[in-house]
């Protein structure tokens, strides 16, 4: 990956890692987050008081598409908060064994974990992470592994000082990678950890029909079903083994096998929102496997007749664990019918693809990426799974456009020649469509923007088109 390209997305870019150690901190009762040069924004700010805790504070993670790299993983082993005042800093429980993967969540934030906050001002949060891994691709097309320190300490100033009063509250945590790697002329070549990594904006629920990824909308959130009641169910969210209760009722649509009476031990996928006091609400549940099943999310990047060899990003189920992250896997999908070839939307977004954007077994293109979903366990890495559903997932891409119509709906966005899809695929340019659904946050684009876009990726025979679901 060109260090000219990394430093594109230098706003809000890549790592899972760092986002993670920022949010498992901050879920498990402390206020937290790392703004390094970038302020952290309060919208609205929450209140201060004197004691207690938050009703509830949920924490979020976020990627900017650096298209070169392909996986990123990390794990918290401490962290602490500085007191605005001065004083011992805050110790803040972190999970055991978590780990956490940011690229499959490339272009939007994505939950990680809810809990209670100390109300207070902060000054600093004090990180321990260990055993970054990265896998990009090299120009030729095959994975190149990292792996970063053992164990890295890096104290992030929060300037202002992060107030956590009183009110639910939605942090969301973008991270540089422009200023986490370290390079060689332009070629990747460690991982560096430093205060500059960190972006943190902080937000209150939004109103729920109008909810998007930084203030509390639930899109497309994998795992499994660990505890259920005739009102609620506990989801253990893929890799990174965080619980998130949610509430559900009579207008909540179960489907795919799954009903609100069979969820136990079921790996799922739900969509929903975040009410106004901070709990998790429930709207769509669909069944993807039973827990001796499993889903694996990667990227395409080779197609042999009905053999497809997949780089995994993330997974949930029997047999998934962080040692098959960034690893590859053979497909089968001879097998698969017509029906078993889906596309994967969320929040109904899928609804809104126009006509003749297909995905079944004639359009399938190594460039995309996709959710495998099987029977079986995963297997070990380098291992053969037989497909039972192939669905087509978001994924993110930058670049510039061009080719702007007059409506402003449609354009070209030309990647980089060393992005993973032009790499995998040898195509630079995608045409990208706006629909009602699209969250655009990049305001008016014009030809010559330089933008991220997160969206369905489909392959027309000859070329790529994009389903905007989110633009930066």
């Amino acid at each position: 990956m060109r260090l000219e390209n990394l430093k594109t997305f230098a706003q809000s870019a890549s790592r899972a890692a760092f986002a993670l150690i920022v949010v498992t901190g901050l879920l498990f009762s402390a206020g937290c987050g790392g703004g390094g040069n970038s302020p952290l924004n309060a919208g609205p700010t929450p209140t201060p008081a004197t004691g207690g805790t938050a009703s509830n504070a949920q924490v979020r993670f976020g990627d900017a598409p650096a298209d070169s790299v392909i996986s990123f993983e990390v794990s918290v082993s401490a962290l602490t908060l500085t007191p605005s005042g001065g004083g011992t800093p805050v110790s803040v429980p972190v999970g055991a064994n978590n780990r956490i993967e940011l690229t499959h969540a490339s272009g939007k934030f994505e939950p990680f974990s809810i809990g209670n906050l100390p109300q207070g001002t902060f000054s600093a949060a004090n990180l321990t992470l260990a055993n970054s891994e990265l896998t990009f691709l090299s120009s030729t097309g095959l994975p190149v592994h990292i792996n970063g320190p053992a164990s890295a300490q890096v104290t992030v100033n929060l300037s202002p000082a992060l107030t956590v009063g009183s009110s639910p509250l939605i942090l969301s945590i973008d991270v540089n990678l422009a200023n986490s790697v370290t390079v060689n002329g332009s070629t990747i070549t460690g991982i560096s950890f430093g205060p500059t990594s960190f972006t943190i904006t902080a937000k209150a629920p939004g109103a729920q029909a109008e909810q998007e990824d930084d203030d509390g909308e639930i899109e497309d959130l994998r795992g499994t079903v660990t505890a259920a009641t005739s009102s609620s169910f506990t989801l253990q969210v893929g890799q990174t083994g965080s619980a998130m209760t949610f509430n559900f009722d009579s207008t909540t649509q179960f489907n795919d096998g799954v009903t609100a009476t069979t969820l136990l031990n079921q790996i799922v996928v739900v969509e929903g929102f975040t009410r106004s006091d901070g709990s998790l609400f429930a709207k769509e549940v669909e069944g993807l496997e039973s827990s001796s099943g499993s889903e694996l999310e990667g990227l395409i990047r080779s197609i042999s007749g009905t053999l497809l060899t997949v780089t995994s990003d993330d997974g949930a189920g029997a047999g998934m664990d962080d040692s098959k992250v960034g690893a590859d896997f053979t497909v089968d999908i001879s097998a698969l019918k017509a029906s078993k070839f889906r596309v994967d939307g969320g929040n109904g977004f899928g609804s809104l693809i126009p006509a003749g954007f297909t995905f079944d077994n004639t359009t399938i293109h190594q460039g995309q990426r996709i959710e495998v979903e099987s029977n079986n366990p995963v297997p070990a890495a380098n291992g053969s799974i037989t497909a039972d559903k192939i669905k087509l997932q978001q994924q993110g891409i930058s670049g510039s456009v061009s080719n702007l119509a007059a409506s402003g709906n449609t354009f070209d966005v030309t990647v980089t020649s060393d992005s993973a899809l032009a790499v995998i695929s040898g195509q630079t340019v995608v045409h990208v469509t706006m629909v009602s659904a699209t969250d655009n946050r990049f305001g008016t684009i014009a030809n010559g923007s330089n933008l991220r876009v997160r969206g369905l990726l489909f392959w027309n025979g000859t070329s790529w088109n994009m389903v905007a679901r989110r633009i930066r």
